[in-house]
C-alpha cells in the first residue's frame, strides 16, 4: 500500500502582528513588493504555493494538497493520520512552522514530518523542530527518493494559477485565474544575495529541456483555463537556455497564436536573444534585476538599463524593475542617484529590496564573520521590505527603512499607479506592432486593440481616483493617446468608468478604517 502523503503551507491569516507572524508578511507579490504603497491602485492577486502542487503531481501516488489553511482546518487533517507531512514555508513564517511541528508531533505521533522551502534553510533547524526530514533544493527529487521512487520522471505541470483579487477597488471575485506553467528552478548566476540561486545548488534545473514541450503545455494551460496570459514559473533566468527560448518563439509564430508570457531574465540574456525575438515569443512582461550602478554583477556590466527597458517597452513589453538598497558602499548620497537611475528607465513597476542576508546565501555567511548582524532578530523580522536587520556602515536601521519607503513613494508620485504604466506599454508596442512588416506582430496589434475597450474606462477612473495634479496629467496624455488611435470613450463605457470610481472611493474609505489585507483562500487539493 502506498503511503498517505500531505503537503501543506503555512496557516493564515497573514499580515497581521501577532506570536506567529508580522503585518508585513503580505501574501500578496505586488501589493507587498512591486505596488507597495499604491493603495487602491496596487494590483491585488495571490498565488498558489506552487512548490506543493509540482511535487503532489509527480509522485504519482495518492496526497493531499492544503494551502493556506486556518490553524482549525490544519489540525482537522492531520488527524487523518498520514504516515508523511510534509510543511513549506518561508523564513518569516518559522513560528508557524513551529506550531505546526508541534501539533502533528502531539496529534499524529507516528507521522514523518518533512520541512522544506526557504525556512529549511536555518541553521540548527533539527535542533530547534523535531522533524525528521529536511529538504534543500529540488523536492520532487527529494520526496520521490524518500518514498523509495526511482529519480527520473517525467514532468508534468500541476494546473496552479494567479487568482486577481480586484482592481482600482472592484473585486473580481478570484476571477479570472491566470494559468501558471512551472518551467524550472533556480539561477546559476549565483549571486551574493540570491536564495533561489543558492537554494537549488547554483544550478538551473529544467523540468522543460526543450521549446517544443514548453509550447506543448502552455497550450494545454491555455485552453484549460480559457486564457492566454501565462506566467513562467520557478525559472530564476528563463533565458538561460537560450536555444530552449528560440524554439519556443518559433513554436509561437509557426503556429499563429498570440500569448502573452511573463518570464525572468537577466538582462544580459535579453541582449543576448534580442527584444523583438521576446515580442515574437509572446513576451508581455519580464522581470530584470537592475540591482545597483554601485555593484558589480557581471549579469548587468556594460548594459545601459535605462536604454533596455525602453526598447523593451518600444515593444510592448512591461519590465519589473528590481533595485537593491543599503549595499555595503551605498551613502546617503548616492543612494539616491541609484534611485534616480532606477526612477529614469521608467519601469512599469519596482521593486526596492533590502540587501538582504539570509541563511543559504553567501551574503549571510560574510556578514555573520563580520559580526554584521544584529543579535536577536526574530526570524520573522527578517523582511526585505520593511526593516534591514544588519548593521550598515552609513544607515541607522531606521534610515534604510525611510529610504526604502521614499524609494517607493517616489516611484508612485513620478511615474504614476503601475496599472497606468501598463496601459501606456501596451500603447506604445499596438503603435510599433501595427506597422511591421512580420505577420505574428501585426497580430500582437490586433491583440492589444481588444484590450482597449477596458483600458479606456480605467483611463477615466484614475483621472479621477489619482491623488495629485502630476498623476492627473500623466493619465490624461495617455488617454489622449489611446482615444486619439481608438476613437472617444462612448456613455456605456464612461458609466463603467464611474463603478470603478466608486469602487475605488469605498476601497479607500475601507483601507482607512479597516486596513487592506485580503487573506488567500483555504484550497485542499487530492492528488492520485
Amino acid at each position: 500500500m502506498a503511503p498517505r502523503v500531505l503537503l501543506s503551507s503555512v496557516f493564515k491569516p497573514f499580515a497581521v502582528n501577532d506570536m506567529y507572524s508580522r503585518k508585513e508578511s503580505i501574501m500578496e507579490l505586488y501589493h507587498n513588493q512591486l505596488t507597495k504603497v499604491q493603495g487602491i491602485f496596487s494590483l491585488r492577486n495571490g498565488y498558489d504555493s506552487y512548490g506543493l502542487y509540482v511535487i503532489a503531481n509527480n509522485l504519482g501516488i495518492p496526497c493531499t494538497v492544503l494551502d493556506f489553511p486556518t490553524q482549525k482546518r490544519f489540525i482537522q487533517e492531520i488527524k487523518k493520520g498520514y504516515d508523511y507531512i510534509g510543511i513549506s514555508s518561508i523564513i518569516h513564517n518559522f513560528q508557524k512552522v513551529k506550531w505546526m511541528v508541534e501539533q502533528t508531533r502531539k496529534i499524529s505521533p507516528r507521522t514523518k514530518i518533512i520541512l522544506g522551502g526557504f525556512c529549511a534553510t536555518l541553521p540548527n533547524l533539527q535542533k530547534i523542530l523535531d522533524v525528521d526530514y529536511i529538504c534543500v533544493g529540488d523536492g520532487i527529487s527529494f520526496m520521490r527518493e524518500l518514498l523509495g521512487m526511482k529519480r527520473d520522471y517525467e514532468f508534468k505541470n500541476p494546473d496552479v494559477g494567479t487568482t486577481f483579487y480586484e482592481t482600482l477597488g472592484m473585486p473580481l471575485f478570484e476571477i479570472p485565474r491566470f494559468p501558471q506553467v512551472i518551467v524550472g528552478l533556480g539561477c546559476s548566476y549565483g549571486c551574493d544575495f540570491c536564495s533561489p540561486s543558492h537554494f537549488f545548488g547554483r544550478k538551473h534545473i529544467r523540468f522543460y529541456k526543450t521549446g517544443k514541450a514548453l509550447f506543448d503545455e502552455i497550450c494545454r494551460v491555455s485552453k484549460k483555463f480559457g486564457l492566454n496570459f501565462i506566467s513562467l514559473l520557478g525559472d530564476d533566468n528563463f533565458l538561460i537556455d537560450l536555444k530552449r527560448a528560440e524554439e519556443l518563439r518559433q513554436c509561437i509564430v509557426e503556429s499563429g497564436q498570440i500569448f502573452n508570457l511573463m518570464i525572468f531574465g537577466s538582462a544580459d540574456r535579453v541582449m543576448d536573444f534580442g527584444v523583438e525575438k521576446l515580442a515574437e515569443m509572446g513576451v508581455g512582461t519580464i522581470w530584470i534585476g537592475r540591482e545597483s550602478s554601485v555593484a558589480d554583477y557581471p549579469k548587468n556590466r556594460g548594459i545601459d538599463m535605462k536604454a533596455l527597458v525602453g526598447e523593451m517597452r518600444r515593444y510592448g513589453i512591461k519590465t519589473i524593475l528590481s533595485s537593491i538598497l543599503l549595499l555595503d558602499n551605498h551613502t546617503k548620497e548616492n543612494i539616491r542617484h541609484d534611485i534616480d537611475e532606477h526612477l529614469a528607465c521608467r519601469p512599469a513597476t519596482s521593486q526596492f529590496s533590502h540587501y538582504a542576508p539570509v541563511p543559504g546565501t553567501p551574503l549571510w555567511d560574510r556578514m555573520s564573520e563580520e559580526g554584521r548582524l544584529i543579535p536577536g532578530i526574530p526570524w520573522e523580522d527578517m523582511h526585505a521590505f520593511h526593516e534591514p536587520w544588519y548593521y550598515h556602515p552609513n544607515f541607522t536601521v531606521q534610515e534604510g527603512r525611510n529610504i526604502q519607503e521614499e524609494a517607493y513613494q517616489r516611484d508612485f508620485n513620478e511615474l504614476g499607479p503601475s496599472i497606468l504604466r501598463f496601459i501606456e506599454a501596451d500603447y506604445e508596442g499596438w503603435k510599433y506592432f501595427s506597422q511591421s512588416d512580420k505577420p505574428h506582430l501585426r497580430a500582437r496589434a490586433d491583440f492589444i486593440t481588444q484590450q482597449m475597450r477596458i483600458y479606456k474606462v480605467m483611463l477615466i477612473a484614475m483621472e479621477h481616483l489619482v491623488p495629485t495634479a502630476h498623476m492627473r496629467e500623466r493619465v490624461r496624455d495617455v488617454r489622449q493617446k489611446v482615444e486619439g488611435s481608438f476613437g472617444a470613450t462612448n456613455l456605456f463605457l464612461k458609466a463603467l468608468a464611474g463603478i470603478f470610481f466608486l469602487t475605488g472611493r469605498l476601497r479607500e474609505f475601507r483601507n482607512r478604517h479597516w486596513g487592506d489585507v485580503i487573506q488567500p483562500p483555504t484550497k485542499i487539493k487530492y492528488y492520485s
